[in-house]
Protein backbone atom coordinates (compact mmCIF):
# COMPACT_ATOMS: atom_id res chain seq x y z
CA UNK A 1 0.00 0.00 0.00
CA UNK A 2 2.44 2.63 -1.19
CA UNK A 3 1.40 6.26 -1.26
CA UNK A 4 2.53 9.39 -3.06
CA UNK A 5 1.54 12.86 -1.93
CA UNK A 6 0.66 15.28 -4.73
CA UNK A 7 0.58 18.90 -3.66
CA UNK A 8 0.99 22.44 -4.90
CA UNK A 9 -0.27 25.96 -4.45
CA UNK A 10 -4.01 26.34 -5.16
CA UNK A 11 -4.30 27.15 -8.86
CA UNK A 12 -1.14 25.31 -9.88
CA UNK A 13 -3.21 22.74 -11.76
CA UNK A 14 -3.16 19.70 -9.46
CA UNK A 15 -6.72 18.61 -10.14
CA UNK A 16 -6.52 19.27 -13.88
CA UNK A 17 -3.33 17.23 -14.22
CA UNK A 18 -4.56 14.38 -12.03
CA UNK A 19 -7.68 13.98 -14.19
CA UNK A 20 -5.35 12.77 -16.95
CA UNK A 21 -3.78 10.12 -14.68
CA UNK A 22 -6.78 7.80 -14.56
CA UNK A 23 -4.60 4.70 -14.27
CA UNK A 24 -3.84 5.63 -10.64
CA UNK A 25 -6.15 5.63 -7.60
CA UNK A 26 -6.41 9.26 -6.49
CA UNK A 27 -7.77 10.38 -3.13
CA UNK A 28 -8.58 14.09 -2.81
CA UNK A 29 -8.12 15.34 0.74
CA UNK A 30 -10.68 18.14 0.32
CA UNK A 31 -13.32 15.65 -0.78
CA UNK A 32 -12.47 13.40 2.17
CA UNK A 33 -12.72 16.38 4.56
CA UNK A 34 -16.16 17.28 3.21
CA UNK A 35 -17.41 13.82 4.20
CA UNK A 36 -16.82 14.84 7.82
CA UNK A 37 -17.56 18.57 7.54
CA UNK A 38 -20.68 18.54 5.33
CA UNK A 39 -22.99 19.12 8.30
CA UNK A 40 -21.13 22.31 9.22
CA UNK A 41 -20.08 23.86 5.90
CA UNK A 42 -21.61 24.31 2.45
CA UNK A 43 -18.50 23.56 0.35
CA UNK A 44 -14.78 22.75 0.52
CA UNK A 45 -13.74 26.40 0.41
CA UNK A 46 -15.76 27.07 3.56
CA UNK A 47 -13.80 24.55 5.63
CA UNK A 48 -10.90 26.95 6.23
CA UNK A 49 -13.26 29.88 6.82
CA UNK A 50 -15.90 28.37 9.08
CA UNK A 51 -14.24 25.57 11.02
CA UNK A 52 -11.85 26.13 13.89
CA UNK A 53 -8.26 25.01 13.63
CA UNK A 54 -8.95 22.24 16.17
CA UNK A 55 -11.97 21.01 14.15
CA UNK A 56 -9.85 20.91 10.99
CA UNK A 57 -7.10 19.01 12.85
CA UNK A 58 -9.59 16.50 14.22
CA UNK A 59 -11.05 15.81 10.77
CA UNK A 60 -7.60 15.46 9.20
CA UNK A 61 -6.44 13.11 11.95
CA UNK A 62 -9.46 10.82 11.45
CA UNK A 63 -8.82 10.73 7.70
CA UNK A 64 -5.12 9.93 8.12
CA UNK A 65 -5.97 7.14 10.58
CA UNK A 66 -8.32 5.69 7.96
CA UNK A 67 -5.57 5.67 5.34
CA UNK A 68 -3.77 2.99 7.34
CA UNK A 69 -6.59 0.57 6.59
CA UNK A 70 -6.06 0.81 2.83
CA UNK A 71 -4.67 -2.17 0.94
CA UNK A 72 -3.91 -0.43 -2.37
CA UNK A 73 -1.46 2.12 -3.77
CA UNK A 74 -2.82 5.64 -4.10
CA UNK A 75 -2.01 9.26 -4.78
CA UNK A 76 -3.09 11.72 -2.11
CA UNK A 77 -4.02 15.07 -3.63
CA UNK A 78 -3.78 17.69 -0.92
CA UNK A 79 -2.57 21.16 -0.07
CA UNK A 80 0.75 21.68 1.67
CA UNK A 81 -0.92 24.62 3.40
CA UNK A 82 -4.12 26.60 3.09
CA UNK A 83 -4.18 30.36 3.53
CA UNK A 84 -6.94 31.67 5.78
CA UNK A 85 -6.69 35.45 6.09
CA UNK A 86 -3.14 36.23 7.15
CA UNK A 87 -2.42 32.76 8.58
CA UNK A 88 -1.37 29.52 6.93
CA UNK A 89 -2.94 26.26 8.05
CA UNK A 90 -0.76 23.21 7.30
CA UNK A 91 -2.38 20.66 5.01
CA UNK A 92 -1.17 18.02 7.44
CA UNK A 93 1.05 17.77 10.47
CA UNK A 94 4.32 15.91 10.76
CA UNK A 95 2.59 13.38 13.04
CA UNK A 96 -0.19 12.80 10.52
CA UNK A 97 2.33 12.45 7.75
CA UNK A 98 4.20 9.82 9.76
CA UNK A 99 0.89 7.95 10.21
CA UNK A 100 0.96 7.27 6.47
CA UNK A 101 2.88 4.08 5.99
CA UNK A 102 5.02 3.59 2.89
CA UNK A 103 5.02 7.10 1.46
CA UNK A 104 7.28 6.84 -1.56
CA UNK A 105 7.52 10.48 -2.66
CA UNK A 106 6.08 13.96 -2.57
CA UNK A 107 5.34 15.60 -5.90
CA UNK A 108 4.97 19.37 -5.89
CA UNK A 109 3.18 20.88 -8.88
CA UNK A 110 4.30 24.45 -9.45
CA UNK A 111 3.50 27.33 -11.78
CA UNK A 112 4.44 30.98 -11.89
CA UNK A 113 2.41 33.42 -9.83
CA UNK A 114 1.06 34.92 -13.05
CA UNK A 115 -0.11 31.51 -14.31
CA UNK A 116 -1.73 30.71 -10.96
CA UNK A 117 -3.47 34.09 -10.83
CA UNK A 118 -4.86 33.60 -14.34
CA UNK A 119 -6.14 30.11 -13.47
CA UNK A 120 -7.74 31.27 -10.24
CA UNK A 121 -9.49 34.14 -11.99
CA UNK A 122 -10.95 31.82 -14.63
CA UNK A 123 -12.09 29.11 -12.16
CA UNK A 124 -15.69 29.94 -11.28
CA UNK A 125 -16.17 26.61 -9.46
CA UNK A 126 -14.16 27.76 -6.44
CA UNK A 127 -14.41 30.63 -3.95
CA UNK A 128 -11.04 32.38 -4.27
CA UNK A 129 -9.74 35.47 -2.54
CA UNK A 130 -8.71 38.46 -4.62
CA UNK A 131 -4.93 38.12 -4.38
CA UNK A 132 -1.94 39.61 -6.14
CA UNK A 133 1.06 37.89 -7.70
CA UNK A 134 3.02 38.96 -4.61
CA UNK A 135 0.50 37.14 -2.36
CA UNK A 136 0.74 34.04 -4.55
CA UNK A 137 4.55 34.09 -4.50
CA UNK A 138 4.41 34.17 -0.70
CA UNK A 139 2.12 31.12 -0.76
CA UNK A 140 4.40 29.32 -3.21
CA UNK A 141 7.45 29.99 -1.02
CA UNK A 142 5.75 28.71 2.12
CA UNK A 143 4.37 25.64 0.33
CA UNK A 144 7.71 24.71 -1.24
CA UNK A 145 9.44 25.11 2.12
CA UNK A 146 6.86 22.85 3.80
CA UNK A 147 7.05 20.25 1.02
CA UNK A 148 10.84 20.21 1.38
CA UNK A 149 10.54 19.81 5.15
CA UNK A 150 8.04 16.95 4.86
CA UNK A 151 10.23 15.27 2.24
CA UNK A 152 13.19 15.44 4.62
CA UNK A 153 11.13 14.17 7.58
CA UNK A 154 10.05 11.12 5.61
CA UNK A 155 13.36 10.69 3.81
CA UNK A 156 11.59 10.49 0.46
CA UNK A 157 12.31 12.34 -2.77
CA UNK A 158 10.59 15.61 -3.56
CA UNK A 159 9.77 15.94 -7.24
CA UNK A 160 9.20 19.47 -8.54
CA UNK A 161 7.04 19.59 -11.66
CA UNK A 162 6.35 22.83 -13.48
CA UNK A 163 2.86 23.09 -14.99
CA UNK A 164 3.29 25.68 -17.72
CA UNK A 165 0.27 27.40 -19.21
CA UNK A 166 -1.38 25.31 -21.96
CA UNK A 167 1.13 22.46 -21.49
CA UNK A 168 -0.76 20.15 -19.15
CA UNK A 169 0.15 17.04 -21.13
CA UNK A 170 3.88 17.71 -20.57
CA UNK A 171 3.37 18.11 -16.83
CA UNK A 172 1.15 14.99 -16.77
CA UNK A 173 3.84 12.93 -18.50
CA UNK A 174 6.50 14.20 -16.09
CA UNK A 175 4.31 13.35 -13.10
CA UNK A 176 3.43 9.92 -14.51
CA UNK A 177 7.16 9.18 -14.85
CA UNK A 178 7.83 10.39 -11.30
CA UNK A 179 4.97 8.25 -9.93
CA UNK A 180 6.17 5.13 -11.71
CA UNK A 181 9.73 5.73 -10.54
CA UNK A 182 8.62 6.33 -6.95
CA UNK A 183 6.31 3.30 -6.82
CA UNK A 184 9.11 1.10 -8.13
CA UNK A 185 11.48 2.20 -5.33
CA UNK A 186 12.14 -0.66 -2.98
Amino acid sequence: MAKIIITGTPGSGKTTILKSLSEFKIINMGTEMMKYAAEKVANRDSIRKQLSYSEINEIRHRIFEGFNNTTYDFLLETHTSVKAGSKYIPGFSEDELRMLKEVKAIIYIDATAGEILLRRQSDSSRERENETEEDINEQRSINIALASYFSACLNVPLYMVRNRQNRVSEASDEIRNAINEAFSRG
